[in-house]
């Protein structure tokens, strides 16, 4: 790097580290007050400056004391959920258990080929691995299932209250 590239990386780097800047506020013989960077030549005291997002806090927005229009948040929340929340939930409740009924193991094709019950061993290791293999997605389904009735239920209970 050469020396130029230096000297403007440490000026900006200064220019991050001044927290706090100093200002000197002068009075004049007439009692007119005015700010400068340099020593005042008469009467004057130091003030330092910080910038102000180190002590700013957020202001919050005062409630409103409006009253809610004719097609405010509230009915704009009541008609979604009756017209798309609503139904859109009852039907992804729907969707899951047609696709927990698609997904059940099809006994028909377990039975069928060179892997019939009757050429496997009791308590093979193949039968086994696959029953607990549809036992574990039977439960994974139910589980989804029930976490959109709760959805569901949940939806139902706020378009009740509105």
């Amino acid at each position: 790097m050469n020396p130029i590239r230096y000297a403007a990386c440490a000026l900006l780097l200064l220019g991050f580290l001044a927290p706090a800047w100093a200002i000197n506020k002068c009075t004049d013989a007439d009692g007119k007050v005015s700010f400068q960077d340099g020593p005042c030549p008469g009467q004057g005291e130091k003030v330092e400056v910080r910038p102000a997002m180190q002590g700013a806090t957020p202001v919050q927005p005062a409630p409103s004391t409006a009253k809610e229009g004719a097609f405010g948040a509230t009915w704009q929340r009541k008609h979604y959920l009756q017209n798309q929340g609503v139904p859109q939930a009852r039907a992804a409740v729907e969707r899951s258990q047609q696709e927990c009924a698609a997904t059940a193991p099809d006994t028909a094709v377990a039975h069928a080929g060179p892997l019939r019950r009757s050429t496997l061993a009791s308590g093979s290791q193949f039968a086994q691995e696959r029953a607990a293999g549809a036992d574990k997605d039977k439960a994974a389904c139910e589980a989804r299932t029930n976490e959109l009735r709760n959805q569901l239920k949940s939806l139902e209970a706020e378009l009740g209250k509105l």
